[in-house]
């Protein structure tokens, strides 16, 4: 596939002011078409601003492969229409470059990924609407380049809302009460498809980076009221294999502990778009 020149960009980009003229034309005297293609027509701009501004730039940087120019050329002005419909006209705002080149740029990278092309069109979404574009704080581009395409669908559920969740670690203690760590950050983590629990190994380097981001805190000196919360630390796999390698004059211990979002999490969840969903397993 021949690489997208500015002319060509431009062009189609001009395409969509051409459909407003061509609305217009059809309106004759009618006021509501009229009203109909002035909103859409602010928008129009807009959007062919922000194509001219930031898409093109980087749609003509030979990325060695053509997976990313396909995904401009032919989908990215579909999957961005699609959260800026939502948006009143009098509000799509073209976004700021700290955000929109960055995120175009990361998003190159990460189309084909479902979870992280997601968390990027409603980042650059968020920075096109007025109303809520001062809270698309530029960090959080740069928090989506830092994740994984199955840490960002685990993330989800706890930037989703101000809510705390159970999780334990498990430890090897003497009697004087010292102990050292035989597993941490464990979650009641399940497979999607059987709904049994299944081992996460990846999930405490999860948790560890969602935590060097800033996004979530992990405290075991706190705990959920409702300890049945916390029924499932030994019946867990990882819990049940570790009762079989006890080192001798230990004891295995169960620390319970709470994960919850920090304020910077969940801003960073409300800018791109997380909902709630179960922790599932690929």
């Amino acid at each position: 596939m021949a690489e997208m020149s500015p002319e060509d960009g431009v062009k189609t980009a001009g395409a969509i002011v051409n459909v407003v003229a061509d609305l217009v034309k059809v309106a004759g005297d009618d006021p509501q078409v009229k009203e109909a293609a002035r909103n859409l027509g602010q928008t129009a701009v807009t959007v062919t601003a922000a194509i001219n501004n930031f898409l093109l730039p980087i749609a003509v940087v030979n990325y060695s492969f053509t997976k990313a120019r396909t995904y401009f050329e032919t989908r990215f002005s579909k999957d961005i229409e699609k959260r800026i419909a939502v948006i009143p006209p009098e509000d799509v705002i073209e976004p700021k470059a700290s955000i929109a080149g960055p995120a175009l740029q990361g998003l190159a990278f990460s189309h084909e990924e479902p979870a992280l092309r997601d968390m990027y069109l409603s980042l650059i979404a968020a920075a096109m609407d007025k109303r809520v574009a001062s809270r698309a704080h530029p960090a959080f581009v740069e928090i989506i380049k830092q994740l994984t395409a199955i840490e960002a669908r685990q993330l989800v559920q706890f930037v989703s809302q101000q809510q705390m969740h159970p999780i334990v670690e498990y430890r090897y203690t003497v009697a004087d009460g010292g102990h050292r760590i035989a597993r941490t950050h464990v979650m009641d983590a399940r497979n999607e498809q059987t709904g049994e629990r299944a081992e996460m190994p990846e999930l405490p380097v999860f948790v560890d980076n969602w935590t060097r981001l800033g996004l979530i805190m992990v405290a075991y000196d706190l705990r959920m009221t409702d300890e049945l919360a916390y029924e499932f630390a030994t019946q867990r796999p990882e819990y049940l294999e570790l009762t079989k390698s006890v080192p001798e004059g230990c004891t295995l211990t169960v620390a319970k502990g709470v994960i919850q979002p920090t304020q910077f999490g969940l801003e960073f969840g409300r800018a791109v778009g997380t909902s709630e969903i179960k922790m599932e397993l690929n």
